[in-house]
């Protein structure tokens, strides 16, 4: 379940490692994965990386490639193909860059414009523009449950499961409770929540649960920060009541009762 820190560890790290190098080309070893020419990466340098909520858009000497790991896909920079690999890119000095998927969920764009891939998406959580007075205006006249709006990558990009439950908890927010019903305090609490969590979830290079390995191999460590996040039945770090599990929006959610009130 890659998210917003996930991929940003991929943005930053990969660029330490392989910008600058030349593509020598690549396949779809599993179809589905990319349907796009191949071709048109020959030659072509990396020359940059940048995120766009959960998708890793690597900027080439013409043209981009954009990843989306989906539920368990990573990146590995490899000499050999790893086992699980849909889609991968080889480069001049024979190393690959590939999308190690073994759900097969991933997908991969070869393409010369980005904007109609993430046209859908919703403002950057970390951007200059996410200021309060524009989370309050995002806000005015949704009336849904709160959780699934957070999740709602047209409404904000970026935030998974694992954020959306670390959010809420760290804002003292029911992840039931109704958008509309939020007082202007509890706003302000979620929109610095949003911001706080996100950036240490990105100091500890995002969080492993399965498959994810950042850049060289690494685990994501900041599940050693979790609060509530799969913490079923362990004491609230706040009160020590036992964290509860419930299903919001087909999703596992794991809160506090006595610091989210209902």
């Amino acid at each position: 379940m890659p998210e917003l820190p996930e991929v940003d560890s991929y943005r930053t790290g990969l660029a330490k490692m392989i910008e600058g190098w030349k593509l020598a080309g690549g396949k779809s070893i599993w179809p589905k994965a990319c349907i796009d020419d191949f071709n048109i990466v020959k030659n072509q340098k990396i020359i940059g990386f940048d995120r766009r909520g959960k998708y890793l858009i690597i900027n080439l000497s013409k043209d981009y490639i954009v990843i989306h790991l989906r539920m368990t896909g990573r990146i590995d920079i490899a000499d050999k193909t790893p086992k699980y690999t849909t889609v991968e890119f080889k480069f001049e000095n024979k190393q690959r860059m590939c999308l190690v998927d073994y759900r097969k969920f991933g997908k991969v764009w070869i393409t010369n414009n980005v904007e109609p891939i993430i046209k859908n998406l919703g403002i950057e959580p970390l951007s200059r523009k996410f200021t309060l007075k524009k989370f309050k205006k995002l806000l005015t006249k949704r009336s849904g449950t709160i959780k699934p709006l957070l999740l709602n990558q047209s409404f904000i990009a970026g935030i998974g499961n694992y954020l959306a439950d670390e959010i809420l908890f760290r804002a003292s927010i029911h992840p039931l409770r109704k958008a509309n019903t939020l007082t202007k305090g509890e706003i302000k609490k979620l929109h610095e929540s949003i911001g706080h969590v996100i950036r240490k979830s990105i100091d500890y290079g995002g969080t492993t649960f399965l498959t994810f390995r950042g850049p060289e191999g690494k685990k994501g460590e900041f599940w050693k920060k979790l609060q509530v996040f799969r913490k079923t039945g362990e004491p609230c770090p706040h009160c020590k009541s036992p964290i509860k599990r419930i299903v919001v929006g087909q999703r596992g959610t794991h809160y506090c009762e006595k610091k989210q009130k209902l």
